[in-house]
């Protein structure tokens, strides 16, 4: 399992701050974590160029700030290209909430 988290703004290599207690949480609990720029996913930059800090492959958790549903399948695309696979799927997100 993978946690993937966004990356503080000035300091692409690690995470955001807010996400730390999570990131050290997931580490103690040996998982893999890997950072995202999150500002290139959102504001319409290369997706693959975002998610390049992703190593490994498998299963992965994104807890990060929120996305339109069209970033988060390109985000999903982009990482499936990595071997990665979200356990939102696209379409789950999109549905989100799915009582509304």
């Amino acid at each position: 399992m993978i946690l993937l988290v966004p990356a503080d703004p000035l300091r692409l290599r690690h995470p955001d701050e807010h996400f730390v207690p999570e990131v050290e949480a997931a580490r103690a609990a040996g998982l893999q974590v890997a950072v995202i720029d999150h500002d290139t996913l959102t504001r319409g930059g290369d997706v693959r160029q975002a998610v390049a800090a992703v190593t490994g492959s498998g299963l992965a958790v994104y807890r990060g700030w929120m996305l339109s549903s069209g970033r988060y399948a390109a985000f999903a695309e982009a990482l499936a290209w990595r071997g990665v696979t979200l356990r939102t799927s696209p379409e789950q997100y999109r549905r989100w909430p799915s009582w509304r």
